[in-house]
């Protein structure tokens, strides 16, 4: 990812965090702890991550 301030890579620690639900609440969710890279690819912090939308639009 690009910002004003470098380039970035999050990067999930654990592989199979994403939750998909779809069957009862509709949404694919991803959670979990991710470290944060700097564009030479040294990590510059960590931390916890969640999303939604990504799949489809979640609907409310």
């Amino acid at each position: 990812v690009l910002t004003p301030v470098g380039e970035f890579e999050v990067r999930a620690l654990l592989d199979n965090q994403e939750l998909d639900s779809s069957g009862s609440s509709g949404a694919i969710y991803w959670e979990g702890l991710s470290d944060l890279l700097d564009g030479g690819g040294q990590p510059v912090g960590r931390g916890y991550l969640e999303m939604t939308g990504y799949a489809k639009p979640l609907r409310l």
